[in-house]
């Protein structure tokens, strides 16, 4: 006769996995104040270690050795707004403020800023930057002629233009993998040739 073993998930727990809590609320139809915490984003519980014994758990509010602070609720959308939506404002001061004009090379602080911030999450950045950068600069896109765009000037002497919103959707793709591509439906609408 075999005997059978009971195994826990406690012991089969390799990666700690945080756990969602939902948030009561008072009464739904209430209100619209209602309505809206019904929509907001489930609460993360944070993972701690155990430092005697090295095990992982969940902290969850009250519990006796909590050791850390309530838990917060995150708002991703809200997270990638705040760190693109600076970017995007950015680039496009960049090409339309009157600031450059089209062949003009950035100044020190605004390529640094390009480079670490947006031409590094570009799909293809290893491509575009190739021998490495000389300089970034605006110009004209070579299809569309009124469109001014962003440009590396590598260290080889070609030009290699690139799309910043491509770097923006990289970014985002890289940091929140999880919220990437219904971030991006949302909010990147392709728009149609006869719009």
């Amino acid at each position: 006769m075999l005997s059978s073993t009971c195994v826990t998930s406690r012991t089969l727990n390799p990666l700690p996995v945080a756990a969602l809590r939902a948030v009561r609320t008072q009464g739904i139809g209430a209100g619209a104040a209602d309505d809206a915490a019904v929509l907001r984003r489930p609460v993360v519980s944070p993972v701690v270690t155990d430092e005697d014994t090295g095990e992982e758990s969940l902290v969850r509010k009250g519990e006796v050795g909590e050791k850390t602070e309530e838990a917060e609720w995150v708002d991703w959308e809200d997270q990638i707004l705040q760190e693109t939506v600076p970017l995007v404002g950015f680039v496009r001061m960049i090409l339309h403020s009157g600031k450059y004009e089209i062949d003009d090379r950035l100044s020190s602080d605004h390529e640094k800023t390009i480079v670490e911030k947006l031409l590094l999450y570009h799909p293809e950045s290893e491509k575009k930057i190739g021998c490495g950068v000389e300089y970034i600069k605006v110009g004209l896109h070579p299809e569309f002629q009124e469109s001014r765009c962003l440009f590396i000037v590598r260290s080889d002497g070609q030009i290699v233009d690139f799309s910043y919103w491509k770097c923006i959707k990289g970014l985002i793709r890289k940091k929140y993998p999880l919220y990437a591509d219904s971030f991006i439906l949302r909010h990147f609408r392709r728009r149609r040739p006869n719009e």
